[in-house]
């Protein structure tokens, strides 16, 4: 056997096997994984949108209600309710799928808040557990300015000085 055919089988099963290791770490673009920051924010995004979803049903429900059990825009609020219901707990079961424990609890504090009857009282509860899941789904996403980063809370300060002094 000639030494430079044996070299040359090496070099092609090196050459093989560093290419299939290159295709066995092979992920595609734009596919969430569990837990990562942008399966998160999906789920963290469903979540808000199920919660306003399930309170607009609520007060539609709440509006058609005195006309009746047999009227069909009653019938059709309850139903829009249903159905916002049970948005609302899957988009729960996804946050709980891929959030870290602090996450998870104030999802289910401001679903709880969503889904409770108590009036202007509920409405401001679910409001305020509706903003403590926002911070807290910023604060996992790492969407606040770092310590270090100062320019980034200069520029914070700033638009929130602006903001708070327009009429």
């Amino acid at each position: 056997m000639e030494p430079s055919s044996t070299v040359g089988v090496a070099v092609a099963r090196s050459i093989g096997k560093i290419g299939s290791a290159a295709l066995s770490r092979y992920k595609p673009v734009g596919v969430a994984r569990v837990g990562s920051p942008e399966d998160r924010a999906q789920a963290y995004k469903r979540l808000l949108d199920a919660l306003v979803h399930h309170q607009m049903a609520g007060q539609y429900a709440n509006i058609t209600a005195p006309r009746g059990v047999t009227d069909p825009l009653f019938v059709d609020a309850v139903n829009h309710l249903m159905t916002a219901g049970s948005e609302l707990l899957a988009a729960l079961a996804g946050v709980q799928l891929c959030a870290p424990g602090y996450v998870i609890n104030t999802a289910q504090k401001a679903v709880d808040a969503a889904q409770s009857k108590e009036g202007d009282e509920g409405i401001k509860r679910y409001r305020m557990a509706q903003v403590a899941f926002l911070e807290a789904a910023r604060y996992d996403l790492e969407y606040n300015a770092k310590r270090w980063q100062l320019w980034k809370k200069r520029k914070a300060r700033k638009f929130a000085e602006t903001t708070s002094s327009r009429p």
